[in-house]
């Protein structure tokens, strides 16, 4: 027996399109999943990461309960300029977890990524890297570099729980060593 059908309803769209009740809505999403300063009512994006490009999100009954974002960004490799979509900020409402919307925004994703740039991109805590794992994804052990968070200053490198998705390549083409991206993390 299966439960009810799900009530969420899918969006996507690109940062320049999203209206003012758009941000406020998904802040209001990003602030109860990732409680902290980060998240301000106005602003659909941590004060201290980049901003995204493109967003993905589930709602109910018209309020965002899952969501995530990427940038497009040609990062350095030693094997030359490789263009990804950094994923952040995907989070479920606590409300909502459980039911399968991960996975389905995951799947929202893979659905654009080919159309978007040669790899998906993204970093995670430890905590999560099994959800990554059992939505598509493939840890790699590239080193990175980064801007760092707190202050966009200092230069942040090291080995950090890492995943890749193929879009325009396969994952055989995903370069070794280190990975330089140039700029804030997702």
């Amino acid at each position: 027996m299966t439960g009810p059908a799900p009530t969420w309803r899918r969006h996507t769209a690109w940062e320049t399109a999203l209206t003012p009740e758009d941000h406020a809505a998904l802040s209001a999403l990003l602030r109860v999943a990732f409680p902290g300063p980060e998240f301000e009512p106005d602003r659909s994006w941590p004060a201290s990461w980049a901003r995204k490009e493109f967003r993905v999100w589930l709602s109910d009954n018209d309020r965002p309960v899952a969501h995530l974002g990427f940038e497009r960004r040609l990062i350095g490799t030693a094997a030359g300029d490789v263009l990804v979509a950094g994923v952040g900020d995907v989070a479920v409402a606590p409300s909502h977890q459980g039911r399968g919307l991960g996975s389905a925004l995951m799947d929202a994703l893979a659905e654009v990524l080919p159309d978007s740039a040669d790899f998906g991109f993204l970093q995670c805590r430890e905590a999560v890297a099994g959800f990554y794992a059992a939505t598509g994804w493939t840890r790699v052990p590239n080193p990175t570099r980064h801007l760092g968070v707190r202050d966009a200053r200092s230069v942040v490198e090291g080995v950090f729980p890492t995943f890749v998705r193929p879009g325009r390549r396969p994952l055989s083409q995903w370069p070794s060593g280190l990975v330089d991206l140039r700029g804030l993390p997702w």
